[in-house]
This record gives C-alpha cells, sequence and structure tokens, in this order.
C-alpha cells in the first residue's frame, strides 16, 4: 500500500530531551518574584566528576574477532554508532541531572539552617515581646494603683478642704473677715475641679490603653501558638528525615563491609595460591637436591635437564593459566558490559514501544478526524508505518546482536576448554614419561620417587584447593554485583526522600513567611501601644509637675498665719485689758461701800470669764488648723524629697521611683513661721466665785 523507505538510514541523534527536563523546579519559574539580592544560588557546579566508569570505558572486544563478525554490514555499524551516541548522551544527562541534584541538595541544606536561625530569632523576638508585655502589665498596674493612691489623696484633701471651710466659716461668723478665705477656697476647688478633670481624662486613657492591651495579648498568643506548632511540625519532620537518612546510612555502610569483606577474601585467596606456588618450587627444589645427593652423575645431569624441561614447562603452563584467567576475567568484563547494554537497549525498546502507542493512539485520532472532515495528508501515517517497521527491523539486529555475542561466548568458552584439555594431556604425557623415567631408577631413587609421588598429591590437591578460589572469586563477583545493584536502589530511594524533604522545606518556607508578616503586624502594634503607654506617662508627669507646683495651699496657709497674727493681737489687747481691769478692781477693793463693790466685781467676773472661754475657742481652732495645715505640708514635703529615707517615708500603693531633687526643696518642709509664732494658752475657767489671786 504504502513505499518502503530505506531499510538502514542514517539517523541521526534524537531531539528527545532526556529524563527531568519536564519537571522544571519551583525556585526556577519563580525567580522573578523575588530580588536580586536574594539570590544565593552557585553560578558553577562544585561538584567533582563521577568516580564510577561508564559503559565503554573498559576494553573488552578481543582483538581475535572471528571474520564474519568482522564483516558486519555499515548500516548495522552505523546504528551501532547512533546508539552508542544515544548512551553518551544519556550518560551526559545523567551526570547534569546528578550534579544538579546535588547542588539542590545543598541548597536545601544552607536554606535549612537559616530557616532554623530564623526559627530561633523569632523565638527570641517572642521571648522579647512577652517581657515587654509584661513590663507594660507592670507598668499599668503601678498606673492604676498611683491612679487609686491619687484618688485617695484627692478624696483625703476635700475633707480636709470641708473641714477647713468649716473652720473658716466659724472663723468669718467670728471676725467677719471671709474675702481671702473665699478666694482661697475658690482657688482651691478649681484646682480640685482642674485635677477631677485630668483623672478622668487619665482614666478613659487607661481604659483605652488597657483595651489595646488586650487585644495585642490576644494577637500574641495567637502568632505565639502558630508558630510553636509550625516548629513542632518541621522539627517532628527534619527529625524523621534524619532517622531514614541514618538508616540508609547504615545500610550502605554495611554494603560497603560486606564489599570490604569479599575483596579482603579475595586478596588472601590470592595470598594463598602464591604461598602454594612458593611451596611448590621449595618442593621442587628439595626434590633437585635429593635426587642429585642419591644418583649418579649423568643421572643426576638427566634429571637437572629433564626437572629444567619441567619447569620451562611449569612456566608455560603457569602463563597460559595466567591468560586464561585474565581471559576469564575480560569475559566477565564483556559478559557485565553486555548485560549492561541489553537492559540499556530493553529499556530503549520499551520507550519506543511507548512512543509506538502514543503514535498509535494519535494515528486512531487523526484517522477519526479524517473521517469526519474527508480525506486528509497521509503522510503522518506513512512516518508512523515506517517508523514501525524501522523499529521491528531494530529490535530484530538487537535480536541478531544478542544471538551473535552469545555465539562468540560459546566459541570463546569451546575455544578454552579445548586449550585447557590440550594443557591437560601435555601434562599427562609428561606425567606418563616421567612415570617412565622414575620405574627405570626405582632401584637407585625409592626415596625419590615416594617424595614424587607426595608431591604429585599435594599438587591434585592445590589444583582443587585452586579451583575451589576460582569458583569463590566467581561467587564474589557476584555478590559485589548484587551489592552494586542494591547500592543503585538506595541511592534512587535517598533522590525519592531529598525530593519530600525538598517540598516539605518548601511549604515550611511559606508557612514562616507568614508567621514572619503575622510577627511583623504584632511588633507594629505593640510599638503603637509603647507610643500611647508613653505619652500618657507624659501625661501623669506633667500632672505630678502640676501638683508639685501649686501653691493654692501656701496662699491658704499664709491667710491663715495672717488671721492666726490678728487673734494673738486680739489676745493680745485682751491680756492688757485684763491687767487694766485688775488694777481697776484693785482700786475697788479698796472701796468703802461693800455692795457697790460685790455688783461691780461679780459683773467683772462674768464677762471676764465669757471672753477667756471664746479666747480658749478661738485658740484652740487656730492650733487645730494650724497643726493641720503644719501636717499636710510636712505629708507634701516627705512625698516631693528624694533625700527622706523610704522608712520614714507614709506607705501608699505608690511605687516610689528616684529622682533628682525639685529646685532647692529642703528635705523635711518645716513650717519656720509656725515654729516662730508663740502661742498663749489661755487659763481654762473654773466654777466658782474668783479668788483673791485671780483678781490680782
Amino acid at each position: 500500500m504504502f513505499p518502503r523507505g530505506p531499510r538502514f538510514a542514517q539517523e541521526k541523534i534524537p531531539d528527545i530531551p532526556g529524563p527531568g527536563t519536564y519537571n522544571p523546579q519551583i525556585e526556577a519559574t519563580e525567580a522573578y518574584k523575588r530580588g536580586a539580592f536574594l539570590e544565593n544560588a552557585d553560578r558553577f557546579d562544585k561538584d567533582k566528576p563521577s568516580d564510577i566508569p561508564g559503559p565503554g570505558a573498559y576494553a573488552t572486544e578481543r582483538s581475535t574477532i572471528p571474520k564474519q563478525a568482522a564483516k558486519a554490514s555499515g548500516a548495522q555499524i552505523d546504528k551501532y554508532a547512533v546508539l552508542q551516541r544515544k548512551l553518551e548522551h544519556l550518560e551526559g544527562v545523567h551526570a547534569d541531572s546528578k550534579k544538579a541534584s546535588q547542588a539542590d541538595i545543598e541548597r536545601l541544606k544552607l536554606e535549612l539552617s537559616r530557616h532554623q536561625k530564623t526559627n530561633a530569632e523569632q523565638t527570641e523576638k517572642l521571648d522579647k515581646l512577652k517581657k515587654q508585655n509584661d513590663a507594660l502589665d507592670t507598668r499599668l498596674q503601678e498606673h492604676k494603683k498611683s491612679s487609686a493612691s491619687q484618688q485617695s489623696e484627692i478624696k483625703d484633701l476635700k475633707s480636709k478642704l470641708r473641714l477647713a471651710e468649716h473652720e473658716r466659716a466659724q472663723l468669718a461668723s467670728k471676725q467677719g473677715d471671709v474675702s481671702e478665705t473665699h478666694k482661697a477656697l475658690q482657688r482651691s476647688k478649681d484646682d480640685v475641679r482642674q485635677r477631677d478633670r485630668t483623672i478622668a481624662d487619665l482614666e478613659k486613657s487607661l481604659a483605652t490603653e488597657k483595651k489595646k492591651r488586650e487585644t495585642a495579648e490576644a494577637k500574641v498568643q495567637e502568632a505565639k501558638g502558630r508558630v510553636d506548632a509550625r516548629v513542632d511540625e518541621v522539627r517532628s519532620q527534619v527529625s524523621k528525615l534524619q532517622d531514614e537518612l541514618k538508616s540508609v546510612r547504615l545500610e550502605s555502610q554495611k554494603k560497603n563491609d560486606a564489599l570490604g569483606e569479599a575483596v579482603s577474601e579475595q586478596e588472601g585467596l590470592c595470598e594463598w595460591l602464591e604461598q602454594t606456588t612458593a611451596m611448590l618450587a621449595r618442593v621442587a627444589a628439595e626434590y633437585g637436591r635429593l635426587a642429585a645427593t642419591t644418583v649418579r652423575r649423568e643421572a643426576h645431569d638427566q634429571l637437572k635437564y629433564q626437572h629444567a624441561s619441567l619447569q620451562l614447562h611449569t612456566a608455560r603452563l603457569e602463563r597460559r593459566l595466567a591468560n586464561s584467567e585474565a581471559q576469564v576475567v575480560e569475559l566477565a568484563n564483556l559478559v557485565r558490559y553486555t548485560k549492561e547494554k541489553n537492559m540499556f537497549l530493553s529499556t530503549y525498546v520499551k520507550e519506543v514501544e511507548e512512543r509506538v502507542v502514543l503514535y498509535s493512539q494519535l494515528l486512531q485520532d487523526t484517522q477519526t478526524r479524517d473521517a469526519l472532515y474527508g480525506d486528509g495528508d497521509r503522510s503522518l501515517e506513512e512516518g508512523v508505518t515506517a517508523l514501525g517497521f524501522a523499529i521491528k527491523d531494530g529490535q530484530r539486529e538487537v535480536d541478531h546482536a544478542i544471538a551473535h555475542a552469545e555465539k562468540t561466548f560459546y566459541k570463546v568458552y569451546r575455544h578454552l576448554g579445548r586449550d585447557l584439555l590440550e594443557l591437560l594431556s601435555t601434562t599427562e604425557s609428561r606425567l606418563a614419561e616421567r612415570c617412565d623415567a622414575v620405574h627405570q631408577l626405582e632401584t637407585e631413587l625409592s626415596s625419590a620417587t615416594e617424595a614424587r609421588n607426595r608431591v604429585e598429591g599435594e599438587l591434585d590437591t592445590l589444583r582443587k584447593e585452586h579451583q575451589s578460589a576460582q569458583e569463590e572469586v566467581g561467587r564474589l563477583t557476584v555478590c559485589m554485583e548484587e551489592l552494586k545493584a542494591s547500592e543503585l536502589s538506595a541511592k534512587q530511594e535517598l533522590e525519592a526522600e531529598k525530593t519530600l524533604v525538598r517540598e516539605e522545606i518548601k511549604k515550611a518556607e511559606q508557612r514562616v513567611t507568614v508567621e514572619k508578616e503575622a510577627s511583623q503586624r504584632m511588633a507594629v502594634a505593640l510599638q503603637q501601644a509603647q507610643v500611647a503607654e508613653q505619652a500618657l506617662e507624659d501625661e501623669i508627669e506633667q500632672m505630678s509637675a502640676e501638683l508639685a507646683q501649686a501653691e493654692q495651699y501656701q496662699e491658704a496657709y499664709d491667710s491663715l498665719l495672717e488671721e492666726v497674727g490678728s487673734l494673738l493681737a486680739k489676745n493680745q489687747l485682751a491680756e492688757e485689758e485684763a491687767e487694766r481691769l485688775g488694777r481697776f478692781n484693785a482700786e475697788i477693793i479698796g472701796h468703802r461701800n461693800p455692795a457697790q463693790r460685790i455688783m461691780y466685781v461679780e459683773r467683772i467676773r462674768r464677762e471676764l470669764a465669757e471672753t477667756k472661754q471664746r479666747l480658749l475657742l478661738s485658740t484652740r481652732e487656730v492650733e487645730a488648723a494650724i497643726a493641720d495645715n503644719e501636717g499636710l505640708r510636712n505629708e507634701l514635703g516627705m512625698y516631693k524629697s528624694v533625700m527622706v529615707p523610704l522608712e520614714s517615708k507614709p506607705r501608699t500603693a505608690l511605687t516610689r521611683v528616684g529622682r533628682a531633687p525639685l529646685s532647692s526643696q529642703n528635705m523635711n518642709v518645716k513650717s519656720v513661721l509656725g515654729k516662730s509664732v508663740k502661742q498663749t494658752r489661755a487659763e481654762e475657767s473654773r466654777d466658782g466665785d474668783m479668788t483673791l489671786e485671780e483678781l490680782m
């Protein structure tokens, strides 16, 4: 139906990409999302080239190839050349993929260490944030306590102000001078109102700050829970991967140990073979010495000549044996190479079959499409059929090559067996000649014949041992191949695990970035809270400064001192009046009219008792006001002073902080005016008539 193309056409290197081409890494596809300063990848591969020789590295082909094999067709040679080029191309691709995977593994290790460092830094930052939150809590508690103490002080001051107002009202009712006290009270009331307003503002700001702090604490707790959970997951994954890596390393170590034991055993067998050859040489020397000492000259010369010829013959046999061993090694290498080649060809045939299936499906699709839309271009079908014929031809050629290789192996083994039979026949003939010579000289060399028989028995045992050693070497080579295959499987499993680890690390990186953003937001919120707290502290300091600078109490105290001075002056006037009245009473006592004298004295006595009582009450009120004012000034000075020890300061709910003294205030604020004023206590009134001493 379709014309067939050339059977053995010159094939080109296929354009099919190697393994690992259609699974690009995520870092390569998302490189544009990161900046150039974040790229830490190496420009050049730092991996050493692989020390494992590839196919075709051993010169295992024999120089003596049969003529029929050497006269292969040109098309078959081209086919093998194309396959060889494909094999080299695949080796290069495999080496490149291996280097890339090793570079990725190193990079992932670096990234894992970097992420562990970042996790440690984040934990440290979280600890610092916790400490800052604790400090904020303590500061808020201190502010609450200070506000409570201030409120209590304000209440005390209000009560004291009420008492002072009451006392001043009494004094005003007595004295009538209330203008200055009213002004002072108005000022104190204004100050108290202003202080109440500031305290209300502070309470509002404290409530808002408390709400912000609670929200920040909730956010910090959520971020902490997420970070702890993610860190636990990453740690568990890393521990699992480390355990798997340790198990794989232990398996590879066991395999390497087994391989080393096999190599050491082979070396021991080689040494034992050398020792046996040395022993044979020594036995031959002893045999020659014994023959030389026990036979005649002519027989000795003849035996010596025979011995030399036998040595030459044994040397030839040893050389042939060595050649046969080398040929066996080369055949083993050739068998290994052919096995690898057959495996590669089988994989290639599978790939070609898959391609055939794919092309057949495409052909069916095109046929259905042509049936629907009419006859189209038939070139694809022709290409597919030609490709199927070419694949079948290639399969036949591969089978032919395998059969040809098996035939060559059979011929080589047959040739080796023939050589061994010839060697055995020659050795048997020489041994027969030696036996004839020995039988002729039995009378003279009985002891020599016994020694020779003993040596022959040892030679037989040594041959058997050598054969068993060769079998052991073959078994060890099989074990080495099995170990290599298991090592390859372990490497594949390790690569699969590395890919899984890579994916897990990428996921962990994404989660860490999300957690970083959350922690940054929390840091911004905490910074705002700190700024608000600082503003609140500034306001509190300003209020304390305003409270320290309040001079209304001083003005009220000065007004009270003026009132006390006026009262003292009045007291002095009263005392002077009492003295004058006393002198007047003395004059009255000398009066001759007793009735007039008694009535006058009683009236004076009553007036004097009333004035004394009033003066006593006024002095007591003044003293109480002065004492209260002095106590307030002392307490205020102790609050403001930094030189007073903590034991002598009044106990409050405030946390005292050391600071520099305010200007040039004294350690203890004491009223100098209060000390300078000398108060005179009036005599207490007694019931009954006045005595003569009282009148005087």
